[in-house]
């Protein structure tokens, strides 16, 4: 079972007590649909305080007693989970092996995962909204992109990347406890939020890895004289040969400038351009200014294919935009 809405949560809530079954219901209102089991006749119990912050909301946990607990995995979250003390047991999958305080896990996607506690144990959880991971990525690689982005289920928190991704987060979640300075700074708030989205991207080895690093190389005078042309024409029916007249070369090497740069074909690129337009005026939209008017002016006439690519780029129907404005 995916999460609520993070808009619809609390900004804080703390909980403790030593009944599985009321942890196991207030998990999966954060997390995804959690099962709570005692390992032994021995009492568990528990202290817990989660924070929201739009796009990414943070945990601290405190657990005793043998615990097993089970998830259907992270839902439309990609989740970090960060020991403090103590360790867990962890499966994901296939694949199995133990945190600890300089051994982090990242969890992503609907794999089943079972967490096994023998010992008294805290750890931190960031969870981090998929949606706004993707529109960074897309962002930065200007292209649409989806599927599993396919971290490592284990994350290093003693040197490299780790030790920066569990700084941010750190400060993330002192900043947010209860009526902590960060609540009474929404863009401070919106910056470390975003600048730990971004480390992780550039940091942790991802299926899109590669392609960031390629986006970020120089690019050829071509390609960029065939954007600066799209971005001045949104609005018209272009072409690709009239593009790559423009730029001064064939459609060919257009297009293969387009695919070593911008890892698309030119019109592709072209159509997601035109999709970041029509979301930005969306967003303006008037009283009465309908979908199709506005998604006409820059050229989509298919309602049902348009619906689709939107949603596969942004992660919402172009009437969800609409209805948040």
């Amino acid at each position: 079972m995916a999460l609520g809405d993070p808009a619809n949560r609390p900004d804080w809530v703390t909980f403790e007590g030593s009944d599985p079954d009321r942890l196991a219901a207030t998990l999966t209102s954060w997390t995804s649909n959690v099962v709570v089991r005692p390992l032994s006749r021995e009492r568990i119990s528990y202290k817990c305080a989660w924070a929201n912050a739009g796009i990414v909301s943070i945990g601290s946990t405190h657990f005793d007693g043998q615990i097993l607990f089970e998830s259907e995995g992270a839902g439309g979250q990609l989740v970090l989970i960060v020991p403090r003390r103590g360790g867990v047991d962890l499966r994901m999958g296939r694949q199995a092996f133990c945190t600890s305080p300089g051994r982090g896990a990242v969890i992503e996607g609907n794999q089943r995962i079972a967490a096994r506690s023998l010992s008294s144990r805290e750890h931190m959880f960031v969870a981090i909204d998929q949606a706004a991971l993707y529109r960074r990525l897309c962002d930065v690689v200007e292209m649409p992109a989806s599927g599993a982005l396919e971290f490592s289920p284990e994350i290093d928190l003693l040197s490299g990347p780790g030790t920066a991704i569990a700084s941010i987060a750190a400060t993330l979640r002192a900043g947010l406890d209860g009526e902590a300075p960060l609540r009474r700074s929404p863009l401070a708030l919106t910056n470390l939020s975003e600048a730990l989205i971004q480390v992780i991207l550039d940091t942790l080895p991802h299926r899109f890895s590669e392609k960031m690093r390629r986006a970020a190389s120089p690019v050829p005078r071509h390609v960029k004289k065939a954007v600066e042309f799209m971005m001045a024409n949104l609005s018209k029916p272009i072409t690709l040969v009239e593009v790559a007249a423009v730029c001064g070369v064939s459609s060919r090497t257009l297009q293969q400038g387009f695919r070593q740069f911008k890892m698309t074909t030119p019109m592709s690129y072209l159509q997601d351009l035109r999709l970041k337009a029509l979301r930005e005026e969306l967003t303006q939209a008037r009283p009465g200014q309908s979908i199709a008017d506005i998604a006409f002016k820059w050229g989509f006439t298919h309602m049902g294919r348009l619906a689709t690519d939107y949603r596969n780029r942004f992660g919402e129907l172009p009437s969800q935009t609409l209805r948040s404005c």
